[in-house]
């Protein structure tokens, strides 16, 4: 109403530390703009309340302090006319991208991970060729594979269909979910120091899992393995 009387943007700042409840409270914020919203039409508010469980699944871990703790920061614009929403904006910033690689003990990588391995059918994790979250380095670290406060398999079903919601193509889910399957793969490869005489180089040691990488990434597992285990410099000269 402030708003409306003004004609003027308004504007709300969420902070605290982890664990302070910084993204219930913005969910709850979303939900009561959504309920007043004036507009005859729910698409566009089902959309904007939709792309939250796309944003925990992909920017939300397991850290000591919270189960359910987002590791990059949001600003959210919400597009008002005459009182009816008419469009949104998300823009992140800084999302924590060493998580990918290496988790604190007692911590989980990002939550989409297990949701894929919990959610997808047997065929699909055979397609993709996932197994238990422990059989990959990138998930096993932390030692919290599964937590009690998560279902990982019904957030997966919630977040597909939040995808169909907000227009995702079959085509591009399929490519979203083969990159992140290959992120998988690509932690767990092993490297051997191989010598000949005075040189020294690297060789990929278990090739099913490049293999299985360069087929996800739709590249040629030579081309993977020379970009993985080769070092080029780029050298200009100015005169």
């Amino acid at each position: 109403m402030s708003m409306q009387k003004a004609g003027k943007n308004q504007c709300i700042v969420i902070s605290g530390e982890s664990g302070a409840g910084k993204t219930e409270s913005t969910k709850l914020i979303m939900q009561y703009l959504a309920a007043i919203n004036k507009s005859s039409s729910n698409l566009i508010t089902e959309q904007i309340l939709e792309a939250n469980p796309v944003l925990e699944s992909f920017g939300n871990a397991k850290t000591i302090r919270n189960d359910n703790s987002s590791r990059f920061g949001k600003y959210i614009e919400v597009y008002f006319t005459n009182g009816s929403i008419t469009g949104a904006k998300t823009t992140d910033y800084l999302l924590e991208k060493s998580r990918i690689a290496h988790q604190a003990p007692g911590e989980r990588n990002y939550h989409i991970f297990y949701e894929m391995i919990e959610g997808m059918s047997e065929g699909e994790k055979a397609k993709y060729g996932l197994r238990h979250a422990s059989n990959y380095r990138y998930l096993n670290q932390g030692g919290s594979p599964q937590i009690s406060s998560r279902q990982d398999a019904e957030s997966f079903i919630r977040l597909v269909s939040a995808m169909e919601i907000l227009k995702f193509q079959p085509a591009e889910m399929e490519a979203i979910f083969s990159v992140l399957s290959a992120v998988l793969h690509l932690g767990n490869i092993k490297f051997t120091l191989s010598q000949h005489g005075r040189e020294e180089s690297l060789i990929v040691s278990n090739v099913q899992e490049l293999r299985k990488s360069a087929q996800l990434l739709m590249v040629s597992s030579e081309k993977l393995e020379k970009a993985m285990t080769h070092k080029f410099m780029r050298v200009s000269i100015r005169f």
